[in-house]
């Protein structure tokens, strides 16, 4: 049964990383946007192919985000992966724990 246990271990660990990274990228991307930078640097390029459809996303589905000029949608999806790493990803990890 260990077996097993370590797998959702893993799998947690790893979910957990992925969300920390993403969140990484996310402000990153808020950063860059506060500065006027060539909007074809590769650099740039990546941040917008990484973030763009999920806060376009965000956007399309709670129109509140954005409050006049302040675009509310990056501070949403942090919140939400923080919250899906705490339920989701610690739950997994107890369960391993568990069994």
């Amino acid at each position: 049964m260990f077996i097993v246990s370590n797998v959702f271990n893993a799998i947690a660990v790893v979910l957990h990383m992925l969300i920390s990274a993403y969140i990484f990228v996310v402000l990153a991307a808020c950063v860059i946007s506060w500065f006027r930078v060539s909007p074809y640097h590769p650099a740039v390029r990546a941040l917008n192919q990484l973030t763009e459809p999920v806060f376009f996303f965000i956007r399309r589905k709670l129109p509140f985000s954005r409050l006049g000029q302040v675009d509310l949608s990056p501070l949403i999806l942090i919140i939400a992966l923080e919250l899906f790493d705490l339920i989701v990803v610690r739950s997994l990890q107890q369960v391993a724990m568990g069994l």
